[in-house]
């Protein structure tokens, strides 16, 4: 029985009628919005238990949201009476054979909580504008009409005046990788405006991965685990970041595998382990180092593996320090050709160019020779072995334990573990990259799987950075229509037959087409323009105030810091647009929240947003940036929109989500809005007689026909998102033998293949039907070489700004103290109650855990500041201060404090956030470039961001008291 009348009352009413049993707040705030409607009547508590077992409809969807190595989980989502209720996993992952556990269940409890937080008073349903100070959260409710028309005349004053460039789109953890970013991304093809890479400011850069391998993303499947004799979780904490992955780790014990952490504290992950080595913060490359010293003193090397996958056998030239090419000996060498010391001819000779395989050769490891140069000149050179072994000799055990703190002992007895067992495996983390010297610690914990030949086998590997998305996105962002896909990469397919004439793998050629992203017109296909965010964020939102303490923090740097920056932008190694001495004038911010994210980000507000003339945040929810936006333009959220998701090989399959129920009030899809501000630009452009202009690098941008373009000439328009997710689908790479229909439908499909683009491609293996993912076999395996400038796996580094800072080989760096000289380091992660800031002030999940901003502090450095659980501390250094609740307890070692992040920052009272304290100097290696490897690329090669390295000191408020 159903009756009309006022919801909201009724639902007030009912929940005093059933004897103070209350309904969930969100069927009450809901109702506001949803009226109208016939609603259920309940006369007791009964009822109201039985209605939970009742809807009008399941969808199957998912969270597009970046939580990265546990995301895409398929859910069974619940409307009743217009409205998504509630939401349950899905459980049907196949099992793909008998000696693998399957990938049920998948979710968490972020996930299970959306069907509130899609309703919460945070939502936005209509289009806002600032009309009082940026900041003073003064809003009215406009048209969508107003919004849009108002913000394409800015664009288009902006385009014409100032560069296409000057419009910069900052992408965020919400990016859905289908129809949204194929919106976006077409509208910076077309227009030159620039997407800002956010791995970069996000501090998931994996430098040290790219400085070994060439390339970052490469990842098993999470049931590979069970192949594994030893899981070594290195800095990470999957019980927290891993929640759907979580049972392969522990499950894996069951079939024998042992579970060792290293990391400072002791963390849910360091409990569910057979053994935990505790770390001093900072110092994970002084322990690899001296394991790796171990390994090869103990004759553990596996030599048959570093002979043809890793530089250790080429040789390296005494005066230069760089290696001997085939141009250095031979009238008609390549300089791209490495020179090798072969056993079995004694002789020098050409390292093999197009293949791993070694053939007849027999490369020495240990040289240290004198050779003649094609000029006649005798020149000493050294095999990288040869210098490494000089490198790790001060890495004793007893040597490395005064650095990082863990025993002579322990170490040797780490040692032991790894090198009697057959298949050793690292875990995902993103936690190293944060540390200044990260890239030290990433590529000398690399170093260990490699020197024992633990990479590209079942249950073995170091791994980086994990994705799969679907190709298709890239076909769909560049083709004029979809009658023109195969001709508009015609151009793009020659050039890959000359270079892979030429001995180029498809992968590097594929990497190629990712780094042209970042340099306009380089490229045989018009691209989409895309920047580095560190660099954008560090130039123009913070500048030298943010450096000139620096010198003082114990960085290790040869020069003033400003030097390194400016060398790197003068001779274009890393990308920066717009350039430095063009400002920007529009931040469109999608799904993204820099100011909560940006390391530093009080100086956004001081240094970049009076730039700006327009700051246009389009999301569902009002978040730390949204309240300093000029207009926030309502997305409707994940369960009221069709669409597909990126991956991360974690759990290889494409998750999708099918439309629940209507974008609530005027909300819209990321696809409709994107192509609702180009038809706005186009309409007002004709209007003032405008039509095209041209980029700062002479492409042409027409302006008076940009919905058109963007359309397709209407091919796909406004409420045509779930038919840009089919195209994308379709034109995908991976997915042949199952049809979009069926699998929206079921929810989930396995990836088929590994798709094509700049990053999934680089994970270098099958995907079987019936068996696990295990990166880098084509390598490893098929001896495909590596996209590095030796072809192979790169202990050594030749490039000028390594040699300068001596990190050609790598080595441990006492940690720096950013911040300044102050007594405590400062740790953090991804906490299990959020991932990202969309769930951080969510109601239901604040309950789960201490609602305050809090601060993780030993039992000693408490007690020695008269500091109580609970009590409200202040938290300082040289950058800035921020109020925090103090939260003691043991799992803390004396000198270390570990904040996790996400907080939004009006979550803090007071003035300041987390970020007041996080200066993020650039690290000089991280700015090189003009090598064949480190040159920057899509989500890799870029400057990153670091805040692990942060130096504060704590003091306790008055009386342990929350500030006013």
């Amino acid at each position: 029985m159903s009756v009309n009348f006022d919801r909201r009352n009724f639902l007030k009413g009912s929940a005093a009628t059933v004897g103070g049993l209350s309904l969930p707040s969100f069927i009450v705030e809901a109702a506001e919005v949803v009226g109208g409607k016939s609603v259920p009547v309940f006369t007791s508590w009964k009822d109201v238990y039985r209605a939970q077992w009742t809807w009008d409809k399941v969808v199957r969807s998912t969270h597009h949201l970046n939580c990265w190595y546990q995301a895409h989980c398929s859910w069974d989502v619940y409307v009743k009476d217009g409205l998504v209720y509630r939401e349950e996993q899905a459980g049907e992952y196949p099992q793909v054979n008998p000696q693998l556990p399957d990938f049920n269940p998948r979710g968490c409890q972020k996930g299970g909580c959306f069907s509130e937080r899609m309703y919460d008073p945070t939502r936005i349903a209509h289009p806002l504008r600032r009309v009082g100070e940026r900041g003073s959260g003064k809003w009215e409710r406009v048209t969508w009409k107003e919004a849009l028309d108002d913000i394409a005349d800015t664009y288009l004053d902006v385009t014409i005046n100032e560069g296409t460039d000057t419009t910069v789109w900052d992408l965020g953890p919400g990016i859905d990788l289908g129809s949204g970013i194929g919106a976006q991304q077409r509208f910076s093809r077309l227009t030159q405006s620039v997407s800002l890479d956010m791995n970069s400011d996000i501090g998931d850069s994996h430098r040290g991965a790219a400085e070994m391998f060439g390339k970052i993303s490469f990842e098993r499947s999470a049931d590979d685990y069970f192949y594994s004799d030893l899981i070594l979780i290195w800095a990470g904490n999957p019980l927290y970041t891993q929640i759907p992955n979580a049972h392969f780790y522990t499950a894996a014990r069951y079939r024998g595998a042992k579970i060792i952490s290293i990391c400072p504290d002791y963390n849910a992950s360091a409990i569910k382990s057979d053994l935990w080595i505790p770390i001093k913060p900072g110092t994970d490359a002084a322990l690899a180092l001296s394991v790796c010293r171990e390994i090869i003193e103990g004759g553990h090397v596996d030599k048959a593996f570093v002979k043809d996958q890793t530089d250790l056998p080429l040789l390296v030239r005494s005066d230069t320090r760089m290696f001997l090419t085939q141009t250095d000996v031979q009238a008609d060498g390549r300089d791209d050709h490495m020179m090798l010391w072969d056993a079995k001819s004694n002789s020098l000779k050409t390292a093999p160019f197009k293949t791993l395989a070694l053939g007849d050769l027999d490369p020495e490891l240990e040289v240290k020779r004198t050779i003649t140069l094609k000029d006649g000149k005798e020149l000493e050179v050294r095999s990288v072995f040869s210098l490494l072994r000089d490198r790790l000799s001060v890495y004793t055990p007893e040597n490395a334990s005064k650095m990082c703190g863990v025993s002579p002992k322990m170490i040797r007895h780490l040692v032991k573990e790894i090198t009697s067992v057959k298949a050793v495996c690292g875990t995902t983390q993103s936690c190293l990259n944060k540390y200044y010297h990260g890239n030290l610690m990433e590529r000398s914990i690399a170093m260990v799987y490699c020197l024992t030949g633990n990479m590209g086998r079942k249950g073995a590997g170091f791994v980086a950075f994990p994705l799969l998305t679907p190709d298709g996105a890239d076909k769909f962002s560049v083709s004029p229509s979809m009658k023109e896909v195969h001709s508009t990469f015609e151009p793009f397919e020659k050039m890959a037959k000359q270079r892979m004439d030429d001995g180029e793998t498809f992968e590097m050629i594929v990497n190629a087409f990712g780094r042209a992203m970042f340099k306009p017109g380089t490229s045989p296909v018009r691209l989409p323009l895309w920047g580095s965010g560190q660099l954008f964020w560090q130039v123009h939102g913070e500048g030298e105030d943010l450096l000139k303490n620096s010198d003082s923090w114990n960085l290790g740097l040869k020069r003033p810091h400003n030097e390194y920056l400016d060398e790197s932008l003068g001779k274009k190694w890393q990308p920066l647009h717009p350039p430095a001495e063009r400002e920007p004038r529009i931040l469109i911010s999608l799904v993204s929240n820099p100011l909560r994210r940006k390391r530093n980000s009080q100086q956004l507000l001081t240094k970049l947003w009076p730039k700006l003339k327009k700051i246009v945040v389009i999301d569902w929810r009002v978040n730390s940036t949204a309240r300093h936006a000029d207009y926030v333009l309502p997305a409707c959220t994940w369960y009221e929109n069709t669409n597909l998701k990126w991956v991360t090989t974690l759990s290889p399959y494409l998750t999708t989500t099918d439309q629940a129920t209507p974008p609530l009030g005027e909300s819209k899809s990321d696809w409709d809005i994107i192509v609702m501000l180009s038809r706005h630009i186009q309409e007002r452009a004709r209007a003032r007689g405008i039509g095209s202009v041209k980029s700062p690098e002479g492409l042409e941008v027409k302006l008076n026909t940009l919905y058109d373009d963007l359309t397709m000439d209407g091919e796909f328009k406004e409420g045509d998102g779930e038919k840009v997710a089919k195209a994308i689908y379709e034109l995908s790479t991976s997915f042949k033998k199952t049809s979009w229909e069926e699998t929206k439908r079921i929810g989930f499909k396995r990836f088929e293949k590994v798709p094509e683009d700049p990053i999934s491609v680089s994970n270098m293996c099958e995907i079987p039907e019936n068996d696990s993912v295990v990166p880098l076999t084509f390598h490893v395996r098929d001896k495909m070489p590596y996209p590095t400038s030796s072809r192979r796996i790169q202990f050594y580094i030749d490039h000028i700004l390594y040699d300068e800072l001596d990190e050609m080989l790598p080595m441990h760096k006492e940690v720096p103290k950013i911040g300044g000289n102050y007594p405590l380091i400062v740790g953090g992660g991804h906490t299990r109650w959020s991932i990202h800031s969309a769930w951080r002030d969510s109601p239901m999940m604040l309950r789960l855990h201490r609602p305050d901003p809090y601060m993780l502090l030993s039992f000693a450095d408490a007690k020695k500041r008269s500091i109580e659980d609970g009590d409200w501390i202040r938290v300082f250094n040289d950058t800035g201060s921020y109020n925090v609740r103090a939260k003691v307890g043991p799992s803390i070692q004396p000198g270390q404090t570990v904040i996790y992040h996400a907080w939004e920052s009006y979550q803090f009272p007071g003035k300041g956030d987390m970020n007041s304290v996080t200066a993020t100097p650039l690290n000089p290696t991280e700015l090189a470039g003009g090598h064949p490897h480190l040159e920057a690329g899509l989500m890799f090669g870029q400057a990153g961001e670091f805040d692990r390295d942060t130096r504060v000191e704590v003091e306790r408020l008055p009386g342990g008291e929350r500030p006013t």
